[in-house]
């Protein structure tokens, strides 16, 4: 097959998608950008992005901004009696 043939048949499956998460992590192989990790809604990180997050959730701890096990037990039998 030759390389023509190639791009026309990725165009036509590209055109077809309709998951984001599956157009991200193209554009992410495209952009020469390893995925190191995915958010809970599917979307790939790249290593900067993981990073990023990393340093925000260090970022929460040192602020106090956490929630102990005992504490989100008690939430979530909450949420389950609503």
């Amino acid at each position: 097959m030759s390389l023509e043939i190639i791009k026309i048949n990725l165009a036509k499956q590209l055109l077809n998608v309709e998951e984001e998460s599956v157009l991200m992590e193209i554009k992410s192989i495209l952009d020469n950008q390893v995925v190191t990790a995915y958010t809970i809604d599917g979307k790939p990180l790249s290593v900067e992005e993981y990073n990023a997050s990393l340093n925000d959730a260090e970022n929460d701890i040192k602020a106090g901004r956490t929630t102990d096990s005992a504490t989100l037990k008690e939430e979530v039998r909450q949420w389950r009696k609503s």
